[in-house]
């Protein structure tokens, strides 16, 4: 295992420098949620005919030993693919507390994480990072609805400490669409601690509308939906990111047309389609929803026109 650490290492240390847009966020384009596995990416590319902008990472939490080994596997599982990755780590584990986080209590997990992935690419401009995600619900270990300022110290508490390994680490906070448990903005860590303000949105039918433009009227003008984000956002100067979004109905076509002029008429620097039936079956490559795969294809292709985009590798 430590052979293969150091092997991640040294081919993480050949990742290239990719230049970023003038945007202080950065831009990663397009990625998909693909699960941990090239094959799988691969095979989403071949599909769509086109390579993603970005890969997307996601790290373990189901203990401290899980959420720094987890982050090693995966620099040298995307390494080899001379790709930018955006990367989803959770802000505690499975049974961690908030108030732990924010009292310092994990500052050593943290450190460890930040300077693994700083030393991973030195010649890249920009690391993209969401912590907390989807803290407005109720399901994930850091949910911050009665523990707002719990959230806020621990969320900041990060930041600081992986700010202090490299200050090209930028941050993104997170809410899923829709949750009225709680007001997002009272968990919202201040300016100085966010660069890209974004939510996870999918369309599913066991409760949004089976007509597609209804579902996506509804999921735009929902209390605490996308335009409540893009609103957010533009009120604290910051660019939006969609790093979830997703459909389980073969009739979306219509909802994902209008998702792909929701990206480009707002300032999103990323965006990222669930092409997975982990947690959530919204694969599209796989033919499942044959002609809800075309409308993608058809809005996220070769021939979509220009769409967000990362400037590649060079080698």
């Amino acid at each position: 295992m430590l052979l293969a650490w150091r092997l991640a290492a040294v081919l993480s240390a050949l990742w290239c420098m990719w230049v970023p847009s003038p945007a202080s966020a950065g831009s990663l384009g397009l990625g998909a949620y693909v699960g941990n596995s090239r094959a799988e990416l691969s095979q989403f590319e071949q599909w769509l005919g086109r390579p993603v902008d970005h890969v997307a990472a996601h790290t373990g939490r189901a203990n401290w030993r899980d959420w720094v080994s987890s982050i090693k596997w995966s620099l040298g599982l995307w390494a080899p693919l001379h790709k930018p990755v955006a990367w989803t780590i959770p802000l505690v584990v499975n049974g961690g507390s908030l108030a732990d986080a924010a009292a310092g209590g994990y500052d050593k997990f943290y450190l460890e994480g930040a300077r693994m992935l700083a030393a991973s690419c030195p010649n890249e401009n920009t690391i993209h990072v969401r912590i907390g995600e989807e803290f407005n619900g109720n399901w994930m270990p850091w949910a911050a609805a009665g523990h707002e300022r719990e959230f806020i110290g621990a969320y900041r508490r990060v930041v600081d400490l992986f700010r202090s390994q490299s200050a090209r680490f930028r941050f993104e906070w997170n809410v899923n669409v829709g949750e009225t448990r709680m007001n997002a903005a009272d968990a919202y860590p201040g300016d100085e601690y966010v660069d890209v303000v974004g939510m996870d949105f999918y369309y599913n039918v066991a409760w949004n509308p089976a007509d597609a433009s209804l579902a996506w009227s509804e999921m735009v003008d929902r209390p605490y939906g996308l335009k409540w984000l893009e609103q957010f956002a533009a009120d604290h100067n910051k660019p939006t990111a969609y790093p979830e979004w997703g459909v389980n109905s073969d009739g979306a076509g219509p909802y994902i047309r209008k998702a792909a002029e929701w990206f480009t008429s707002h300032r999103v620097v990323y965006q990222r389609v669930w092409n997975s039936n982990s947690e959530f079956a919204g694969k599209l490559s796989d033919g499942q929803y044959p002609n809800a795969g075309k409308a993608y294809v058809a809005a996220f292709g070769p021939d979509a026109g220009s769409q967000l985009s990362a400037k590649r590798c060079d080698r």
